[in-house]
């Protein structure tokens, strides 16, 4: 979310952070049963055709092991437990052979890409459990949940690498027979589905202090006036960045709906520290360049009624090339897992980004720098879940939510990995947060979906 402060001069200094709790609570109606080897069914219409089969893709980390399956017979997904371990789902053949855990990081090793070579390089032990379905027959089940939105209170659908089932989440208060209704007509099997309980999303629209040069996670403010005259918000930076159609100049991306308009351009302008009025340009730092539409999202929003896109998440260019310190995170003194440091650690005070991963896999640890909750970092619980926004008609296509703390203004942080004592892989952007059975949760969009839709970019 985005938070709100109102324009200087106006008698009040600073409007209280508007933070929306966007999960709680999560129950399951359902745990997976024991893994069986027959996809048979008394349903008829339940049962996948070739033609789904083969239509079957997905974005991110769903679209590589959709990719996978097809070439690794069996294939169910992979993540890594809460030891670290790499652990990999194969849907036993009809024969019953044994897994060898041996054979399946083979053949992953010779057809993964390079986000699951680097996963591969960073798990000695590889564990491998007999799954139910492979995953392309997930995403083809998947693939039919076009009306699922429209169903009252469903929050969001993700295909769940850990329990090798689909996993669609509701409000508190909605009906969980509307859903089972809604699967039946689809023709999607109850036993191949959990649905979850969680609280509504929404946006989340010292690192506080004016800075030069400007790193990931530095507060930036702008103006809305489709929100309200002089009304002045407040987000983070995520991370400077070169785009290759304009690689000689110097840009910073965060979430599009840090803008005046979520989505479109608007040309909005960014400040590092308050504007003395609506039209002055003391300590402009950057101007809104990118911000696509949303709608059918390459043809990828499959859900009746409501407009998409892979991320949320603009380019905005320095008015200044001078204003970017690229390549870099601001550093906090330390990081936790609710909430962080602010201030800088002036021993070390930035992270150096050095690559990029496309996408996270489940269970590793991401980590975010935002000017309002400052470090924080936990597990990615989520991954690729298509994630309703309460109160608007936007999906957000393959997002990934972490178990760690966020609050209003963090919007735009830069989310990474750590690779070294002070070296970063970005994964992404923060837009939303909350929590999850009292535990504080954030949401992103990946690497890949921004680049997808703002171009191919150089961070390092």
């Amino acid at each position: 979310m985005r938070s709100r402060i109102v324009r200087p001069g106006h008698g009040l200094s600073l409007f209280a952070l508007m933070l929306a709790a966007i999960v709680s609570g999560c129950t399951e109606s359902e745990q997976p049963t024991a893994p069986q080897t027959s996809m048979t069914s008394t349903n008829p219409s339940t049962t996948l055709t070739d033609a789904e089969l083969r239509a079957a893709t997905g974005r991110g980390v769903d679209g590589e092991f959709t990719r996978l399956a097809r070439q690794v017979p069996g294939f169910g997904g992979m993540y890594f437990d809460k030891s670290g371990k790499l652990t990999v789902y194969v849907k036993p053949p009809a024969a019953g052979a044994a897994l060898r855990s041996t054979d399946v990081v083979s053949s992953l090793r010779a057809a993964g890409n390079a986000a699951v070579q680097q996963r591969l390089s960073k798990s000695a032990t590889v564990v491998t459990k007999a799954a139910k379905y492979d995953f392309t027959e997930l995403q083809a089940y998947r693939n039919r949940l076009a009306k699922i939105f429209a169903v009252r209170g469903v929050v969001f659908t993700d295909t769940d690498e850990e329990q090798n089932r689909l996993r669609v989440a509701i409000q508190p208060s909605a009906k969980e027979a509307d859903v089972v209704k809604a699967l039946a007509k689809a023709g999607v099997p109850r036993e191949a589905v959990i649905i979850s309980r969680v609280s509504a999303v929404d946006r989340v629209k010292t690192l506080q202090d004016k800075t030069r040069p400007v790193a990931g996670g530095f507060q930036i403010t702008f103006f809305a006036p489709s929100e309200g005259p002089g009304l002045l918000f407040v987000c983070s930076v995520g991370f400077n960045a070169r785009p290759a159609s304009d690689p000689n100049h110097e840009y910073f991306v965060t979430a599009s709906h840090c803008s005046d308009i979520q989505g479109g351009n608007q040309h909005t302008r960014y400040f590092n520290d308050l504007p003395k009025n609506l039209t002055s340009n003391d300590n402009r730092i950057a101007t809104e360049q990118k911000d696509p539409r949303y709608g059918r999202a390459a043809g990828q929003c499959v859900y009746e009624g409501f407009r998409c896109r892979f991320s949320d998440a603009l380019l905005a260019k320095y008015s200044n090339d001078n204003f970017s310190d690229f390549g870099t995170i601001a550093r906090p003194k330390f990081g936790l897992q609710r909430i962080g440091a602010l201030q800088i650690d002036r021993n070390n005070p930035r992270f150096n980004v050095v690559t990029e991963f496309g996408f996270p896999f489940l269970g590793e640890i991401a980590h975010k720098v935002g000017r309002t909750s400052g470090w924080t970092m936990g597990p990615v619980i989520f991954t690729c879940v298509d994630t309703g926004v309460n109160g608007t008609d936007i999906v957000q296509i393959c997002q990934d939510w972490v178990l760690a703390g966020s609050q209003g203004g963090d919007s735009g942080a830069g989310v990474f990995e750590q690779v070294g004592p002070n070296e970063v892989a970005l994964v992404g952007i923060l837009w939303g947060g909350g929590t999850l059975d009292g535990a504080p949760v954030f949401i992103f969009s990946a690497m890949e979906q921004i680049e997808q839709e703002l171009g191919p970019l150089t961070t390092n």
